[in-house]
């Protein structure tokens, strides 16, 4: 297989966005004879390199044996996330290992983190690391998500910000998420190109690395180790298995104990203002469902992942299946179009924690990354180099998570069928969750129109009283107003009356006035007796 880095140089296109945006890196030989070195390494994906890397730089001789090409796998096809933990979930580490242990294993894997972020500060081009990662919940749990914050804080000292609801979609606007986790310490990369600059630093210190060139078997049981390839042999003091879920059949034992599982990418054509509109987050997006979405801005367009599956190839219709995940999440999404879309075979351990350690003296693993592997592998790289060269023994937190069989065939299909009864699971607590939501939204909606009916009501009922109130007032004031004017006519008649009255009492004066006056007889009889001489009065006796 072409190295996908170069694909633009040979005029193939590209497979996956990371390729098409890969910084130049010319292809590497094969290992056609027989050499010496001082460390062997198997695998060229992230696992390998950091590895490597490590052994370069503390001047150890080192080789570095690649089946395809750096970085042809999971390690150049991920998502790019860069966070603290492994693909086993927390509360299973404590389980297994108990809460000290998982507390030294939880700082282990952020040591890998600082030993990522210290690589990108010596500059590293086209790695564009991008700050934070947001876990959403698909599910409605307030209080789970702020008892995995309180537990991550209080016992693992990573603090992480919960996100209501309402500002987890204000940010993105799908109703498909409720609460979230704000881990504001990972960042993201582009993959390809940090493996790429990896394997130029260990070139640049003396390391050789050979593409295209499969392990096949190996002789660990002398002092020196001897790794056969089709072409040559390499002799080495130590070896170190890195090849994960493509170690090949030459490794049995490492083989059996890895689970190949496959999962999807897709990088959308340009689509600025829509990202802008609907994604207002500039880090990672990834949910918390087993094998959920993730995703993240690359520039002006959108790259997704999810799916899973332990079938091997990528599947047919892949950008229609993957743009319709797209679209369910984020409806305003529907129709953009897909550039590329692509696979990449992760290798899983039973126990989803990484197996890292010694298989015997001078032989050792490094193997199991799938699904957290950019901060766990340089971990890895780091534990293995140490106990080699200064006999650190970190490396024995992993012995509780070693080679376990992975069930071969019988496995793969029981994977398979975990993964469906998961994700039947999944859709069970959404739908639990939509149903708790649209029956909250239900009795909302009714409060609310109980509220806007009682109110209704109790206006028409003011109005009413008002209106009541205006008409009694209406009518006493008419009333009033009735009694006053009958109480003006009163008035007017009283008035009338008396006019009247003393108009007829004034035409009486008058007619009285008028009328001739008759002799008063009687007084002239008494002035005419007096004339002719009164009677004399008689005396009194005495």
């Amino acid at each position: 297989m072409a190295n996908e880095a170069n694909k633009l140089m040979t005029g193939e296109p590209p497979e996956t966005f990371y390729a098409a945006t890969a910084v130049p890196s010319a292809p590497r030989q094969r290992l056609m004879q027989d050499i010496d070195t001082g460390v062997c390494i198997v695998g060229g994906g992230f696992a390998g390199l950091w590895t490597a890397r490590a052994f370069a730089r503390r001047g150890y001789d080192v080789a570095v044996l690649e089946a395809g090409t750096v970085a042809g796998q999971a390690s150049g096809r991920n998502g790019g996330l860069v966070s603290a933990g492994y693909a086993a979930r927390l509360s299973r580490i404590v389980e297994r290992v108990g809460l000290e242990q998982a507390k030294a294993l939880y700082a282990l894997s952020r040591q890998g983190m600082d030993i990522v972020g210290a690589a990108l500060a010596e500059g590293i081009p086209g790695v564009d690391p991008v700050p934070g990662r947001l876990n959403v919940q698909r599910f409605d749990d307030l209080e789970g998500a702020r008892r995995q914050a309180d537990f991550h804080g209080e016992h693992f000292g990573h603090e992480m910000l919960l996100w209501p609801t309402e500002r987890v979609r204000e940010t993105l606007k799908t109703e498909r998420y409720y609460q979230a986790l704000h881990d504001a310490d990972a960042f993201s990369v582009h993959p390809l190109n940090l493996a790429l600059a990896l394997a130029a630093e260990i070139e640049a210190r003396g390391g050789r690395i050979f593409e295209q060139t499969r392990a096949t078997g190996a002789d660990l049981e002398g002092v020196r180790k001897w790794i056969e390839t089709p072409n040559g042999r390499v002799r080495s003091q130590d070896v170190v298995f890195c090849g994960s879920a493509f170690i090949g059949a030459g490794f049995p034992m490492l083989a059996r104990a890895i689970l190949p599982v496959s999962t999807y990418m897709c990088a959308t054509e340009p689509i600025p203002e829509k990202l802008q509109e609907n994604i207002r987050y500039t880090g990672a997006v990834a949910d918390t469902r087993r094998a959920g979405d993730y995703y993240r801005a690359a520039g002006d367009r959108l790259l997704w992942g999810g799916r899973i599956s332990t079938r091997a190839g990528t599947p047919r219709r892949l950008k229609k299946k993957l743009a319709r995940d797209i679209a369910r999440v984020y409806p305003a999404l529907k129709g953009v179009g897909i550039e590329y879309a692509w696979s990449g075979v992760m290798g899983y351990a039973i126990h989803s924690m990484p197996q890292i350690g010694m298989l015997r003296p001078g032989a050792w693993v490094a193997s199991g990354f799938g699904g957290h592997g950019l901060n766990t592998t340089a971990m890895a790289g780091e534990l293995i180099s140490t106990a080699i060269i200064d006999h650190d023994e970190r490396w024995r937190q992993f012995i509780p998570f070693g080679l376990v069989w992975a069930g071969g065939a019988l496995g793969r299909r029981t994977t398979q069928f975990v993964y469906w009864g998961m994700k039947a699971g999944d859709k069970y607590d959404e739908a639990k969750s939509k149903f708790k939501e649209y029956r909250a939204k239900r009795a909302a909606a009714a409060e609310a129109a109980r509220k806007i009916a009682e109110a209704k009501a109790a206006e028409e009922a003011d109005a009413r009283k008002k209106a009541e109130a205006a008409e009694r007032r209406k009518a006493e004031q008419e009333e009033l107003a009735r009694l006053l004017a009958h109480e003006e006519e009163q008035e007017k008649k009283r008035k009338e009356d008396v006019t009247r009255a003393a108009a007829d009492t004034k035409d009486a004066a008058k007619a009285t006035d008028a009328a001739p006056k008759k002799p008063d007889t009687e007084t002239e009889d008494k002035v005419a007796n007096g004339a002719k001489g009164a009677p004399a009065k008689k005396k009194k006796k005495s």
